[in-house]
């Protein structure tokens, strides 16, 4: 093989080791993951006002002090966390992703005093929220997957 040929192919190499060891900007999840996803949030969808307003309330009563972090009744903060919700579930199948929005929404939450182990108490809130909505069909692999797209959200968010 000439030698143009072989340090291109080694360049090629090294790329790929490093992107594979270099952290993700996007979230990455399986298809299967996705998919899972997607299917319980259109089960939850026709509800989704009820059931941001159920969010909100657990994540108040898991951390009553995150209720003066956010301004407005829990109507208010249950209509934006639905649309983000949306905005969430459309950007996973796209490949410019989610990670640019999650970093200003990150942003804004900083400036509000949202930590990382508030994050944490978020998607305990959430989780649970999903079993309660979707009884039976939130089974292990579909919380699986929920958890592993929260956590990477957690990472992106939290800077």
């Amino acid at each position: 093989m000439p030698a143009a040929l072989q340090v291109s192919d080694e360049a090629r190499q090294k790329s790929a080791r490093r992107a594979k060891s270099a952290p993700s900007k996007d979230i990455q999840l399986t298809s299967g993951q996705k998919r899972l996803i997607l299917n319980s949030f259109f089960r939850v969808e026709p509800a989704l006002d009820l059931v941001a307003q159920l969010f909100f309330l657990k994540l108040f009563r898991l951390d009553p002090g995150l209720r003066k972090k956010f301004d407005g009744p829990v109507e208010m903060q249950a209509k934006k966390f639905a649309a983000g919700a949306k905005l969430a579930m459309i950007s996973l199948g796209h490949e410019d992703g989610l990670a640019p929005t999650l970093k200003l929404l990150g942003t804004r939450h900083r400036q509000m005093g949202i930590r990382s182990r508030h994050y944490r108490t978020m998607s305990r809130a959430l989780v649970w929220t999903l079993e309660r909505s979707l009884d039976k069909s939130f089974d292990r692999e579909t919380r699986d997957a929920w958890n592993a797209m929260l956590a990477q959200f957690t990472k992106v968010m939290a800077g």
